[in-house]
């Protein structure tokens, strides 16, 4: 309705009886807000751009990093291990010279170790060192280490990797814990600001009906029909109300730059998101199946991404406790080997040799390997506690998180019907004002009760979507999967009739009041 239906509703006016309440009551049928050009910012916008650049989960991501380097490091332990040793003797009672390398692999085979070498021994060696001296080829020799005992079923290269690889996926599962966390935030953060998006509306729209108002107010105080106190009572209506808009605006510019945090450009900037792409409601209000809550728990404590780091560290610590246990047995390790030397030299030096042995040795008291083990096992207590103790709070939190969302549920259908009744109200007491029963200070009181009912609907919808995104989280689940539904852009004011909630998504709607009077007999603007 533009201002050119409005000249047509005031001229049919004039020739009312009480042609100043016509007046008065004119601009309410005009207060329209044009379409916003921006789109709304939607929650999955929001979540993408956290994923995508927030820093606490850049530096989530450095310790998965970090994580998969000490895994790449742990298979070191199996690399193959060159070891070259020369000795030259030329002056002395025997000179000699000796040459010496050795390549050793570790396999995971049960700790079994492989070696192959090289040697060559020339001069003149002393008789209890014969074992020096080769041919002039030099001495070719392989072997094997197999422990029978402590270093057999778990050593510590094996350890190593096995906990690397653990805490690798552990430290994705943490990342993944933290973009759940940050997610939660985000969730509050946007809601909040489109709170206050809808919260700066309402408080423009009862600024704009008072000032309407006001302007209809001196047009008839200058031609003499109403007393010029009553444009003082109105003028400072219009003064609180703009008090009450600057409290809004800056209720939303804080929101916003909270919101920013997670809101980043592609440079990684914060944005702060101007009232133009507020959204223009809330998802239609969903309840929860009680029925479904103990299956959605047990679900929950399959994929809650903290539980599961939990459970990565508790089970390297269950590795450390298994080599711990391994290394109080005796180092017992058989060796066997065989060797052949090539070229000229003597002819006792001609033979294949074939020879095996075995290896013992132990610390008697075993105070090191005991002392570990506590350490480990300690640990590893520690650890189950810990997790035992998050297995039990993420039962709390669901169940805590579902009676948030059925309290918050019921909070919406009560404000929906407070404010079908402020409006109700609201019309009421304007019908009476057109008939003379009535005054502006109460109809100010009926507008103002009609925008708290506003207010208190959406604070009741944003807390809706904050108990949400609780229970989503909770159960290990994105916030964002409950998006925004679909609604168009509805405007918004005051001293209207509410459109109803069903079929509509849960849109707070303050609608527009489409209602022409019939001059001479004041009727109902309908």
């Amino acid at each position: 309705m533009g201002p050119r239906i409005t000249d047509t509703i005031i001229t049919a006016l004039f020739g009312a009886r009480r042609l100043w309440l016509a007046l008065l009551l004119a601009p309410l049928l005009l207060l329209a807000r044009p379409a916003a050009a921006e789109s709304p910012l939607t929650l999955a916008e929001v979540l993408g751009s956290l994923e995508r650049t927030h820093p606490d989960l850049e530096v989530a991501a450095r310790g998965v990093d970090k994580a998969a380097g000490a895994a790449f490091a742990a298979r070191g332990g199996f690399d193959p291990t060159l070891a070259l040793r020369a000795k030259w003797a030329p002056v002395g009672y025997y000179p000699n010279g000796q040459v010496d390398a050795i390549v050793t692999q570790a396999t995971p085979l049960w700790g079994t170790s492989l070696f192959a070498g090289y040697r060559l021994g020339w001069g003149s060696f002393p008789v209890y060192k014969g074992e020096l001296a080769t041919l002039s080829g030099g001495e070719l020799r392989a072997g094997v280490e197999l422990p029978i005992w402590r270093g057999g079923p778990i050593d510590a290269r094996r350890a190593k990797i096995q906990a690397a690889r653990l805490r690798e996926g552990g430290a994705r599962r943490g990342r993944d814990a933290v973009q759940l966390e940050l997610e939660r935030e985000a969730s509050y953060a946007f809601w909040d600001w489109v709170a206050a998006g809808q919260q700066l509306q309402v408080a423009r729209a009862l600024l704009e009906i008072a000032e309407r108002r006001d302007a209809g107010l001196q047009e008839l105080a200058r031609a003499g029909a109403i007393e010029p106190i009553k444009l003082v009572d109105n003028r400072r209506l219009v003064l609180d109300r703009r008090a009450k808009v600057i409290g809004a605006a800056r209720e939303f510019e804080q929101r916003a730059i909270k919101l920013s945090l997670y809101l980043r450009d592609d440079e990684r900037r914060p944005v702060r998101v101007g009232e133009g792409r507020v959204p223009p409601g809330f998802p239609a209000p969903r309840g929860l199946d009680q029925g479904e809550l103990e299956a959605e728990i047990e679900r929950a404590l399959q994929r809650r991404p903290d539980l599961e780091a939990l459970t990565a560290e508790r089970d390297a610590a269950a590795v450390s406790v298994r080599l711990a246990r391994n290394q109080r047995a005796p180092d017992i390790k058989l060796q066997s080997y065989v060797a052949r030397d090539l070229g000229d030299g003597p002819d006792e030096l001609r033979p294949t040799e074939w020879g095996a042995g075995v290896y013992v040795a132990m610390p008697l008291p075993l105070r090191e390997a005991r002392g570990e083990l506590r350490v480990a096992q300690a640990e590893l207590a520690a650890v189950e506690a810990k997790r035992r103790g998050l297995r039990d709070k993420i039962g709390a939190e669901i169940r805590a998180a579902h009676v948030a969302v059925e309290a918050a549920a019921r909070r919406v259908a009560l404000a929906r019907e407070q404010i079908a009744a402020a409006e109700q109200l609201a019309e009421a007491e304007r019908t009476r004002l057109a008939a003379g029963a009535s005054d502006l200070v109460i109809v100010n009181l009926r507008e103002q009760a009609a925008a708290d009912a506003a207010r208190e609907l959406i604070d009741a919808h944003a807390d809706l979507e904050r108990a949400r995104a609780d229970f989503l989280v909770a159960t290990g689940r994105s916030p964002g999967v409950a998006g925004l539904a679909r609604a168009r852009r509805i405007n918004m004011f005051l001293c209207a009739c509410h459109r109803r909630a069903a079929g509509r998504g849960g849109v707070l709607v303050i609608a527009r009041a489409r209602r022409v009077a019939a001059p001479a007999r004041g009727r109902r603007m309908a």
